[in-house]
């Protein structure tokens, strides 16, 4: 299903943007504007996918001719901001998720007797490497 949403890009006083989506209590930023646009697609596939995955009902999207951007205050300062729509297929996404999660078949060497030790064991050769890379990279 497509879904498309306006969003606010502020272009930060002391560099990036900053994206904020009226529709939805939170946003995202880059630090360049190609960036910016990125995570905002990003940004916005998560939050739905998120709410319907939960049975929550979407929020109507707001009319663009209608939204104001957020005042600068003390707190908060940015040199120019511009909305657009942002738009997002969250089909394609799920896809694309998918497909990551997909396995693949890696061939790996070790020594003979460090195998046999490890199939008397019943040992899950491609358990102990997932385990293995992920300690590697830091992702437990």
């Amino acid at each position: 299903m497509r879904y498309i949403y306006p969003a606010f890009f502020y272009e930060e006083t002391e560099g990036g943007y900053s994206v904020l989506f009226p529709d939805f209590p939170c946003g995202t930023c880059g630090e360049t504007l190609q960036e910016a646009h990125y995570m905002a697609v990003d940004f916005l596939h998560c939050v739905i996918t998120y709410a319907l995955s939960n049975g929550e009902k979407l929020p109507a999207p707001s009319d663009i001719k209608s939204i104001t951007p957020i005042q600068q205050s003390e707190e908060w300062t940015y040199k120019n901001v511009f909305s657009t729509l942002v738009a997002v297929d969250t089909e394609e996404y799920q896809k694309l998720l998918d497909a990551k999660q997909k396995a693949v078949r890696k061939n790996v060497t070790i020594p003979l007797w460090l195998s046999e030790l490890a199939e008397k064991q019943h040992i899950n050769f491609s358990s102990v490497l997932q385990d293995a890379l992920k300690q590697r990279l830091d992702l437990q």
